[in-house]
């Protein structure tokens, strides 16, 4: 069973097919290309296989590490209008028509590459409360400390039963992230930020480093809509899970829906979160672009232990 099925200057994504917006091939390969990816203003995460614009935008893609004397293609599927504007550099104008857009850079000799899903994304009013009859309530008019992560989002993605599954990275998916509202309305909205997302693929390498080999991580929580994070009891206004940048995981390999035993003690049960948390913290300390708020959480009537993680971009553990 996908993750998608059981249940993104960062930005988010548009993807729906109920609604009307396009939607081309879903899936991002995975890749053996040994080379960088500038996308707009930084360099695209070498596990993420995801860049964000708004419709009718333009993007700016360029490959860096190259071999000497490489020649790159990039190409799409889709109908995009594909500007070359140096060597092994492009532009890419948005469509005004929202949804996810594949796009593929590669060696033009040998034909390795990257494929990488542009999503185009659903402009927000923040001073709305809802998007097309979803509820997503009031963000805080100004950003906490003057820090744009946490200013109101200009964008949220829709995603439908056709694009729930759409790749944001080789083992994560944008429904993997949705929050846990409105359960028949479509499209949702949502937002998650790329280094969230790397993160995340980090993890999961550090745990098939240590012999745990799952096949993604369960993101028990990943957005909130402040109407939601409100109306569960919360008083956080400016919770990372509010601004795509925080996810509530555990480890779920046998699919029973609950933490794995992961330190071998023969049970489940706090300690498991702690191990959990503890290989997180040595990621954040070897990454400090992953830095962030980090707990271990014990079991409840409603769920299993759990860690909190996030990218707020300083180290904070309670």
């Amino acid at each position: 069973m996908t993750p998608g099925k059981r249940l993104l200057a960062a930005a988010t994504v548009a993807v729906s097919l109920a609604a009307g917006l396009a939607t081309p091939s879903l899936a991002a390969d995975k890749t053996d290309a040994d080379f960088a990816l500038r996308v707009g203003d930084g360099l695209l995460d070498r596990h993420v296989t995801s860049a964000f614009v708004v419709p009718a935008g333009a993007i700016r893609i360029a490959a860096r590490d190259l071999p000497k004397n490489a020649v790159m293609r990039l190409t799409s599927t889709a109908d995009l209008a594909i500007t070359a504007t140096g060597k092994n550099a492009w532009q890419v104008a948005a469509p005004k028509q929202p949804g996810v857009y594949p796009i593929k850079i590669a060696n033009a000799e040998t034909g390795s590459g990257r494929r990488i899903n542009l999503f185009v994304m659903t402009p927000f009013d923040p001073d709305r409360a809802e998007l097309n009859g979803y509820r997503i309530g009031h963000y805080e008019a100004k950003a906490l400390r003057g820090r744009a992560i946490y200013a109101p989002p200009e964008a949220l993605m829709p995603v439908t039963r056709q694009t729930i599954d759409a790749r944001l990275s080789p083992h994560f998916t944008i429904g993997q992230f949705l929050c846990h509202q409105q359960a028949d309305h479509w499209p949702k909205y949502v937002r998650v930020r790329p280094r969230l997302v790397a993160k995340l693929e980090a993890v999961r390498a550090a745990l098939g480093e240590r012999g745990i080999k799952a096949d993604t991580l369960t993101v028990m929580s990943g957005y909130r809509t402040p109407q939601y994070n409100r109306d569960i009891g919360n008083t956080t206004s400016y919770s990372r899970h509010l601004y795509g940048g925080a996810a509530d995981i555990f480890v779920d390999t046998n699919d029973d829906g609950r933490m794995d035993d992961l330190n071998g003690d023969g049970q489940v049960d706090i300690e498991d979160a702690r191990w959990l948390a503890d290989l997180i913290a040595g990621i954040d300390g070897a990454h400090p672009r992953f830095a962030g708020g980090l707990s271990a959480y014990p079991a409840n009537a409603a769920h299993g232990p759990f860690v909190h993680t996030d990218v707020r971009g300083v180290a904070v553990r309670w």
